[in-house]
């Protein structure tokens, strides 16, 4: 996968804000303000939830570089801590209200996210370890837990911090003031001394119960029991001894219909962290019954669904592993022999495990039992690791194929080499062998049956394993192992050194891997190596400094910057990374954009070498496509798309081209178009690799078409001159393919259609590109405008073929027929392309050349960018007006629309959209308006700066509303204003309203230059031409509504405006409508109205008769607006959501109070 666009730069430049913004929210969170309380702090006791999810916000982006909040725990950590503390005396009078938590909930919840970004570990040691805290936590924890107010985080961080407090030097016995009722022998019903401490007593039944819970609870709990069994003083109680034979005797009668699979892992977390914990005096002869009853899990049938828990077997694996670090540092025994054989065995075999877990922790156990063994030993594990890596690997000489070994026993083996390297278990003898494994490993890849990639893991551990053999073992030793001994090493050149030979591997991983976290890992291997060995690489310095951390972090920009900066170092790099282009990792990739990436840096990297180099890369492309099948699809694609990059840069190299690489001779190029043959031959292809979807057509038609494009361009450049020898084109070995090419509708494909149409038509004569025309456009206009989509490669190709007609007859059809695929009967999609197509028209067509055909235009731009179809997936017309937007950019651009009478309009239209409310297409819009000098800022850079959803921006807009102003663009400015005002998102709202306000404002009332009564005029224009259109006329009711409220309109009273004109729209838009948001809209106008005296008693007369209205809510609202109104208190008294029966009566008397 790609890594997102250096996020953790980002991050890095975002920490120092989020940390201050996470102090200053900690402390809201956690103390109440100082002032009132005579400048002490105290706690709160209840937080909330919003301020507690607000300060969660700031430490979860720390996740992925922990790091950065290092420096900071000591100042936040303490801080809830004493909150903490002292908010449990206050605990039991606290009453939770309404969306808030107790302020122990939201600490714990903030300690748990610590942990989960910092680790348990780092967290735990920044908790209070006085003694005195341990009984309030305890009572704490356990009036919680009988009321079942504790979250599970809450018992997470108590059992945690109880934990921790275990550690106090002092005995149980003098901290405890007092024994429970019931001791927790009584409570656990597991035979316990007697003479337990009070604390004891309620300590152990608390771990005991929460051994049992499927979250986090029972780590910390487990923990807990660990370190309580294991106090000196509770030693000599017997405690240790007690709970270890319940322990024991727990997974002797253990069954799946019997036992709980959380309490077997509980049981096996305590077990195993006493392991872990304690040394062999301390468990004496626990220890072997320990292994055996780990061991019994692994091979018994009645504890089968333990063992199928990936966490148990993790568990039973630490658990061996400390058995054996104990047995091995006491003296030797037939017993220990036999546990140590058997242990390996079983690690061995669990490298191949299907959970990533297990894995990891039996390869970390496997390295550090065999750096604890002799060194004969341990030299025959790892013998024993390098052998079960070369097993089923199979050799063609140098050639490896891995596809028939197991990729997840590859990554355990990998990962337990890569341990043992860390530790430097290898011999220099071994090194051979080791750094063959780790050569097939940087490399593992595997297909699945579904064509999906596997291997990631295997590479990971590869980088970890180079990275540690380069800092663990010194130059000389790395210098002294034969490359000619490295099997793997065989495809390289046998006179380079091993530092060396990983450089380049590492190289190719860092620029080519599919997966980000490799691509890092690779670098920072290959910093560590060249850091560590300096002088052993060739360009080592530059090499790290290109290779950098962060600039392989893109994929694409790794593949086509850093690959390219890297070949230029030396050919050996140069060689290695055209090679693993031409592998899985490049034109093999599994997605699209990578293969394309892969095809550029191919053609960046031809720009280096000379043409008997290019020749030599064209040749080893085109014998792959031999070997290709018609299934091959994906791969096909990505070496077309490469050979077209070889073209297109050998095209920049002719004489005379813009390329700053040594240019080719004509007669080197013109062999280059000699691959017009290849449309003969290796991509001869049948017709459904372009048609069946199970081939994905659309990926070799991208590919086909860029190729015909590629060569067509270059064949043009070579007929410039008649000296040449002719290139084997014919218009057959063209024309066939493209026109199948011609049936996708894929973006991807549409894109590089012109470019291939007016390559191949400069080739054709004028009587074979008429004829191709005729029959393009007689295809077009016999399809169902319906279903025009299908069409779309034929509509692209008629505009690009635009350009090459010397014909005004042939201009004029296509033009026409582009035109009449903008309109409303025409599906969306098709019209969106009919718009690009006219777009490629506009690039070579000229005002006065086609002034009969620009007023069609005009009306088709016209038409577009109004369009505002709404269907099951919104409002698909935002497409098509994005596009015309465009396409209205590209005709101001080229002249086409000068001196018509619709310029105008088109300018309004484009006008209205940069204001309306959907941001995409105001944006659009409104950089639109900027190309062309009409734009509301005075150069981009400030519309860029200000963005198109603030208050400058809208401020400057309204600007625009003057007395210079034509009365088309007067009104397509109050249009578009209303739509952002009126039903824009809530950003979008306020800072137009704001805008808006703060210009009428300014206004004067009424004068004969420009003035708040040509607003309002114009508003109720607009208002008369839209009355029928929901679309204008709900958001133009919430403006009038917002501006009554404002008391902005209210000025108007006692001036020429005619408020009785505007009531009688008002009435006209919402009568007989069944449109609720119309109706309460309308309400809330009439409530401002009705302070207005001209129209006041109509508005009232209007409203009373609407209390009958047939819908509820209506009548609910109406009455509620008549209440601010009049203040009458009889329409508090009645349900106005009763029948309108019942309710004639009381709507007469209402009437007649308030007449």
């Amino acid at each position: 996968m790609d890594a997102a666009d250096d996020e953790d730069i980002r991050l890095q430049r975002a920490s120092a804000g989020l940390l201050s913004d996470l102090r200053l929210s900690l402390d809201k969170v956690l103390w109440k303000s100082a002032s009132a309380f005579q400048g002490q702090r105290r706690v709160h006791r209840l937080v909330r939830q919003s301020d507690l999810n607000r300060l969660l916000s700031f430490i979860e982006p720390f996740q992925e570089e922990p790091q950065l909040i290092d420096a900071h725990l000591k100042y936040i950590v303490p801080r809830l801590v004493s909150a903490y503390l002292e908010y449990l005396p206050q605990a039991s009078a606290v009453a939770l209200k309404t969306k808030t938590v107790t302020l122990s909930h939201a600490v714990s919840r903030v300690l748990y996210t610590l942990c989960k970004v910092r680790g348990q570990k780092v967290i735990v040691g920044f908790l209070s370890n006085e003694p005195r805290y341990l009984e309030p936590i305890l009572d704490h924890f356990e009036k919680g837990l009988s009321d079942g107010s504790l979250v599970w985080e809450e018992k997470y961080v108590a059992l945690l911090w109880l934990s921790h407090l275990m550690l106090a030097p002092f005995d149980l016995a003098s901290i405890s003031s007092h024994q429970p009722p019931k001791t927790a022998q009584q409570r656990t019903y597991i035979a316990l001394p007697d003479s337990l401490p009070g604390v004891v007593n309620r300590i152990v039944p608390v771990c005991i119960d929460h051994l049992k819970c499927a979250t986090r609870e029972r780590d910390a709990s487990a923990s807990l029991l660990v370190r309580l069994s294991l106090r000196p003083d509770m030693r000599k109680l017997g405690l240790l001894d007690h709970l270890v034979r319940w322990a024991l005797s727990f997974f002797g009668n253990a069954s799946e219909n019997l036992s709980d699979i959380h309490s077997c892992l509980g049981i096996l977390s305590f077990l195993s962290g006493l392991v872990a914990s304690a040394n062999k005096d301390e468990l004496g002869v626990f220890l072997t019954d320990i292994y055996k009853a780990c061991n019994s899990i692994i091979y018994q049938e009645n504890l089968e669904f333990v063992k199928s828990s990936a966490v148990a077997r993790k568990l039973v694996i630490k658990t061996f592993r400390n058995v054996v670090l104990h047995y091995l540092q006491s003296e030797p025994s037939d017993d220990s022999s036999a546990i140590l054989e058997d242990v390996i065995d079983f690690l061995l075999q669990t490298m191949g495990d299907g959970d990533s877990p297990v894995r990891y922790a039996a390869s970390k156990a496997l390295s550090v039992i065999a750096m604890k063994l002799e060194a004969e030993l341990g030299a025959e594990v790892i013998e024993a690791i390098l052998g079960c890596l070369n097993e089923d690997v199979l050799w063609d000489g140098s050639s490896r194929n891995l596809v028939a070994v197991d990729s997840l026993r590859w990554h355990g083996l990998t990962l337990a080499l890569s341990q043992l390297l860390y530790r430097r278990a290898p011999s220099t003898e071994q090194l051979p062998d080791v750094l063959n494994a780790l050569l097939l490993a940087i490399t593992f890849e595997q297909r699945t049956a579904t064509g999906g990639s596997i291997g990631t893991n295997v590479r990971d551990a590869a980088c970890f394993g180079i990275w540690a053999l380069s800092r663990r073992y010194t130059t000389s030793e790395l210098l002294s192992v034969s490359t000619t001994s490295i099997r793997a090493a065989g495809i390289h050149d046998q006179a380079l050194s091993v530092p060396q030979i990983l450089a380049i591997e590492l190289l190719a991983a860092a620029c080519l891997d599919p997966a980000g976290n490799i691509r890092r890992g690779s670098s920072a291997a290959l910093q560590e190596l060249i850091g560590r060995h300096p002088n052993t690489v060739l360009e080592g310095i530059s090499l790290v400094q290109i290779v950098d951390f962060h600039a392989v972090g893109l994929r694409d920009r790794a593949i086509s910057q850093v690959g390219f900066r890297a070949a230029q170092l030396g050919q050996i790099y140069w060689n290695h990374l055209f090679d693993a282009l031409l592998g899985w990792r490049g034109v093999g990739s599994l997605d699209a954009s990578s293969r394309i990436s892969t095809a550029n840096a191919t053609g960046l990297l031809s720009t280096l070498q000379p043409f008997q180099i290019v020749r030599i890369m064209l040749d080893r492309i085109r014998r792959q496509l031999c070997n290709l099948n018609v299934r091959d699809v994906e791969e096909r694609h990505g070496l077309i798309l490469s050979l077209s990059s070889l073209i297109t840069e050998s095209d920049r190299r002719y004489p005379g081209g813009n390329s700053g690489a040594t240019p080719f001779v004509k007669e080197e190029v013109a062999e280059v178009a000699g691959l017009w043959t290849l449309f003969d031959g290796q991509l001869d292809l049948p017709e459904r690799a372009f048609t069946s979807p199970a081939l994905r057509p659309e990926l070799t038609a991208c590919s086909v078409c860029a190729l015909i494009s590629a060569l067509a361009g270059l064949t043009n450049r070579l007929g410039e001159n008649i000296s040449f020898l002719p290139v084997p084109f014919t218009k057959v070995l063209a024309m066939a393919p493209l026109r199948l090419c011609l049936s996708r509708t894929e973006e991807s494909v549409l894109r590089l259609i012109p470019s291939a149409v007016v390559n191949v038509s400069l080739l054709s004569n004028a009587a074979d590109r008429k004829e191709e025309l005729d029959a393009w456009l007689s295809h077009l206009n016999s399809a169902n405008v319906r279903t025009a989509l299908r069409d779309s490669g034929f509509a692209i190709a008629v505009g690009a073929m635009y350009s090459t007609l010397d014909d005004a007859a042939d201009r004029t059809r296509i033009i026409e027929l582009l035109v009449s695929r903008c309109t409303n009967i025409v599906e969306i999609e098709a019209r969106v392309v009919a718009l690009q197509s006219l777009q490629l028209v506009f690039e070579s067509a000229s005002q006065a050349a086609d002034v009969s055909l620009s007023s069609k235009i005009a009306d088709a731009l016209l038409t577009t960018l109004n369009d505002y179809t709404i269907n099951e997936r919104g409002d698909v017309g935002s497409l098509v007006r994005l596009e015309a937007l465009n396409a209205t950019d590209s005709a101001w651009k080229h002249g086409i629309l000068a001196g018509l009478d619709q310029e105008s309009y088109v300018h309004a239209d484009v006008t209205r959209l940069s204001l309306e409310k959907l941001d995409k297409v105001r944006l659009r819009a409104a950089a639109c308006l900027q190309h062309n000098g009409k734009g509301y800022f005075g150069n981009e850079f400030e519309l860029d700066a200000s963005g198109t959803s603030s208050q400058e921006y809208f401020a400057r807009a309204i600007q625009h509303l003057d007395a210079n102003s034509y009365r088309v663009t007067r009104l397509a400015i109050l249009e578009g204003y209303v739509s952002s005002a009126g039903m824009g998102s809530e950003s979008v709202v306020q800072a137009a309203r704001l805008a808006l306000v703060g210009r009428l404002q300014a206004l004067p009332t009424e004068n004969d230059d420009f003035s708040l009564l040509h607003v309002a005029n114009s508003l109720v224009d607009v208002f008369k031409v839209q009355l029928t259109n929901d679309r204008v006329v709900l958001p133009l009711l919430e403006v009038l509504a917002f501006l009554l409220d404002m008391q902005v309109l209210q000025r108007l009273d006692g001036s020429s405006f005619k408020w009785r004109n505007l009531l009688s729209l008002v009435q006209k838009a919402h009568f007989k409508s069944n449109n609720m948001q119309k109706l309460v809209l309308a309400l809330d106008v009439y409530r401002g109205l009705a302070d207005i005296p001209a129209v006041g008693s109509e508005v009232r007369t209007k409203l009373v008769s609407m209390l009958l209205h047939p819908f509820p809510k209506i009548r609910v609202a109406t009455a509620e607006t008549l209440f601010l109104i009049s203040a009458n208190e009889d329409l508090k008294v009645h349900d106005w959501s009763q029948p309108s029966k019942n309710l004639k009566g009381v709507v007469d008397r209402i009437k007649e109070l308030i007449a």
